[in-house]
């Protein structure tokens, strides 16, 4: 009985989001699809976008890897759309993508004011 029980215990565990440590080359990976998104301006609709659909990023992970074999065929590099699926199936990666989203924004942020001020400065 105890053995049943100990089993239910763990039978709906979920990952917390803290537990989601990615490696270095998940932390590369995320920080180029994070710059990109910054660069394309687009900072604060995907961190919308992430921060509503933070529940359905497991199913997400699932829909990318349903989609895999033909991405095969388009991308360049297709590991990478898998390291991703993998990446996203994680509870706490879309806490991370946010936190890297906002942390390249506010660093482009400051070299574009830099810039600006120096622009100014010279007139």
């Amino acid at each position: 009985m105890k053995r049943l029980l100990s089993w239910l215990s763990h039978a709906f565990a979920v990952e917390k989001e803290t537990e989601f440590d990615p490696d270095e080359d998940d932390r590369a990976l995320i920080d180029v699809v994070c710059a990109e998104v910054v660069r394309r301006h687009m900072a604060t609709p995907a961190t919308l976008f992430l921060e509503s659909t933070r529940p359905l990023n497991y199913i997400g992970s699932q829909t990318m890897t349903f989609f895999e074999p033909v991405m095969r065929a388009v991308l360049r590099n297709p590991a990478k759309w898998e390291q991703f699926a993998r990446i996203l199936e994680h509870r706490g990666s879309i806490e991370y993508l946010c936190r890297r989203i906002e942390a390249l924004d506010k660093e482009h942020d400051s070299k574009t004011s830099t810039k600006d001020d120096e622009r100014h400065s010279e007139d």
